[in-house]
C-alpha cells in the first residue's frame, strides 16, 4: 500500500510524470489524473480523457532528474564509469569528498546497498543542506550521510572507496591513502588536466599503484527516417583518475648522502 507523500512514476507511450500521490490531481496535456486511485505500483490509470498510464516505482536515475542542483554535479557517465572501474559491490564502506548537491555519494550509496555506507563531506553548508534534501528525497539517508565539513577532518578508516572532488586534492592524497584499506581504492575527479598531473604525481610518491586517467565522452544516436548521431552530445566534464593502495605503509624516501 502506498503512503500519500511516496513518488509515484507514471509511464506512456509518449511521456513519464514523477509525482507524489500528495499532489491529488495532476493536469497533463493527455487529461487530468486523479492520484489519490493510485493504490500500488504495477497498476495502471487513466486521465478523464481516456488516456492510460502505467504506475511504477522509480528508480535511482527517475529521481534524480527532480533534484535540487547547486553546484556542477558529477554526471551519469562519469559515476557508471567509476563503478564499473573499481567494481563497487554491496556492504562496501566509502567516502565522498566535494558532495555538492549529492549526486556522486547517491549513485555509490545506491550500489553499496543497505549494509553499505556512504559519508559525503561538503564545507559548504548551503550546498550539504542541498545535498541532506536530495538524499532524504531519494530514500537513501540510512546509506548516504552527509557531513557539513571540511575533508581534513575526516576520520574514516579502513575504507574500500574515497571519491574526491574538491580543490588542492593533491594536498590531501596521504591522507586518503592511510584512510583505505590494503586494496582499497582512491578515485580523483578534475576538470583540468593540471590537476591531474599534480595528483598523480603525489599519488606515485605516497605509494598508490595501477594509476590510470580516464575520460568518458557520451554521444547520443537519433534513429527517425535516417539513423546518424546527434548534433549535440555530452563532451568533456572532467578527468578520472583512479588509484589502488597495494602497500600497507606509505614509502619512506632516504635522504641523499
Amino acid at each position: 500500500m502506498l503512503r500519500k507523500d511516496d513518488f509515484v512514476l507514471l509511464l506512456s507511450e509518449k511521456r513519464t510524470y514523477l509525482v507524489q500521490k500528495s499532489h491529488g490531481k495532476l493536469h497533463t496535456e493527455f487529461g487530468v489524473i486523479n492520484l489519490t486511485k493510485i493504490k500500488k505500483y504495477g497498476q495502471s490509470i487513466r486521465t478523464h480523457k481516456g488516456v492510460l498510464f502505467l504506475v511504477v516505482k522509480p528508480t535511482l536515475s527517475d529521481m534524480m532528474k527532480k533534484l535540487k542542483r547547486m553546484p556542477q554535479v558529477v554526471t551519469a557517465k562519469d559515476a557508471a564509469a567509476i563503478v564499473a572501474h573499481v567494481g563497487i559491490r554491496p556492504g562496501w564502506k566509502c567516502v565522498d569528498a566535494g558532495a555538492g548537491s549529492a549526486f556522486l555519494a547517491l549513485m555509490i550509496g545506491n550500489v553499496v546497498g543497505p549494509r553499505g555506507k556512504v559519508v559525503s563531506y561538503e564545507s559548504n553548508k548551503k550546498f550539504a543542506e542541498v545535498a541532506k534534501q536530495n538524499v532524504k528525497k531519494c530514500g537513501l539517508e540510512k546509506i548516504v550521510k552527509i557531513k557539513n565539513k571540511p575533508v581534513e577532518k575526516m576520520n574514516e578508516k579502513g575504507l574500500d572507496l574515497i571519491t574526491l572532488d574538491i580543490r588542492n586534492v593533491d594536498q590531501y592524497i596521504e591522507k586518503m591513502f592511510k584512510a583505505l584499506k590494503p586494496g582499497g581504492w582512491l578515485v580523483v575527479y578534475s576538470p583540468y588536466i593540471e590537476q591531474v598531473i599534480s595528483a598523480r604525481k603525489v599519488m606515485q610518491t605516497v605509494g598508490f599503484a595501477h594509476i590510470t586517467t580516464k575520460e568518458v565522452i557520451e554521444r547520443e544516436w537519433q534513429s527517425d527516417y535516417f539513423s546518424r548521431p546527434k548534433t549535440r552530445m555530452l563532451g568533456h566534464t572532467g578527468f578520472l583518475t583512479f588509484a589502488r593502495k597495494v602497500s600497507k605503509k606509505i614509502p619512506i624516501k632516504k635522504e641523499n648522502g
